[in-house]
């Protein structure tokens, strides 16, 4: 087989429909009926196999997005907040048929450029409750390197609230795409389609993260999932200390909405202005609070849902002097 780009969704999938894998659409990220976001590809799995939709003993793959909004405060090179998690995964199957399974995965890794020599990996005995299941079983951690790449699990005891949940074992194998990319070439966990290097890891992950929401249609808010949105969109505006995206960070954004959409699979347009808008928004109360803590006055009344135009005014007319304002807004 040719080398697989990493960065492209049908190279990857291609590898497992070659090999007689079930090759799943990613799903939507919202999960409203376990967590609010699908945060490992194994979740909708499972719950479509639970649901009767897959079939048993079958080898499903899918290259599921995902967030994980506990990472929010230790982004950095080989971790972020959105990233995507190919996962294959069996139910009802052999340990025989999971070793398989694994080393396919090696092909997989063998085809994208990775040593090995370079490969260990270290196992332990995995318990845990998802849901309302009980599951344990066998856990292996694959690092390349020294850097973890993914874990890989066989479930050997599956035990739930209903009578009969079909499941006498299962298997996980689950692996970061990005990270992936990010060992096997010389360049930044966050690169997409060009050089990043010059931008704020913090700053181009949660504008990945917000990104992702948006192509999945949700908007910000103070309620439910919208308030995840909100919240990034406000770690962004205090990251760049209240100003506008520049040029760089403006075409970063781009980048990641192509490179969700076509990860999601998503055909139909998505709409920047979202995002854009809800930025200036937040962009405007940081510096509101900013100027106040400098101890100029009478500014918390200023309405944030205006455009930078008229949030300038509105301070120069409160006592902020012109030049202090564009600090802040022109920077």
């Amino acid at each position: 087989m040719e080398r697989i780009n990493l960065m492209d969704y049908k190279s990857v999938a291609g590898f497992f429909f070659e090999k007689g894998y079930v090759c799943l659409k990613p799903y939507p990220i919202v999960n409203n009926n376990d967590t609010l976001f699908v945060s490992a590809g194994i979740q909708p799995i499972l719950k479509d196999f639970r649901a009767g939709l897959l079939e048993d003993q079958n080898k499903v793959f899918v290259s599921q997005p995902v967030i994980r909004t506990q990472y929010v405060d230790s982004v950095d090179e080989g971790s972020s907040v959105a990233f995507i998690n190919p996962t294959t995964s069996s139910f009802n199957l052999s340990e025989e048929k999971y070793i398989n399974m694994i080393k396919e995965w090696y092909e997989f890794f063998d085809l994208i450029g990775l040593s090995k020599n370079k490969m260990t990996t270290v196992s332990d005995y995995y318990e845990d409750e998802w849901g309302d299941l009980k599951v344990s079983g066998n856990r292996t951690f694959h690092y390349y390197d020294g850097v973890e790449i993914g874990d890989t699990t066989f479930f050997t005891k599956v035990e739930g609230s209903q009578d009969n949940i079909g499941i006498d074992s299962m298997s996980d194998l689950g692996f970061g795409l990005e990270r992936l990319r990010w060992i096997s070439g010389n360049h930044s966990y966050f690169d997409l389609y060009r050089d990043s290097s010059s931008l704020d890891s913090q700053t181009k992950a949660y504008l990945s993260a917000i990104a992702l929401l948006t192509v999945n249609g949700v908007k910000p808010s103070n309620k439910n999932i919208g308030y995840r949105s909100r919240l990034l969109s406000k770690r962004i505006a205090t990251s760049l200390q209240g100003r506008d995206l520049n040029d760089n960070e403006n075409q970063y954004l781009d980048e990641c909405l192509r490179y969700w959409m076509e990860w999601q699979v998503v055909d139909s347009d998505v709409d920047k202005s979202v995002i854009i808008e809800e930025l200036v928004r937040n962009g405007n109360r940081f510096i509101i609070d900013s100027l106040a803590q400098e101890g100029y006055q009478n500014l918390l009344g200023i309405n944030i849902n205006i455009s930078r135009d008229e949030l300038q005014k509105r301070l120069v007319s409160s006592g902020v002097p012109s030049e202090k304002v564009k600090q802040y807004i022109r920077r």
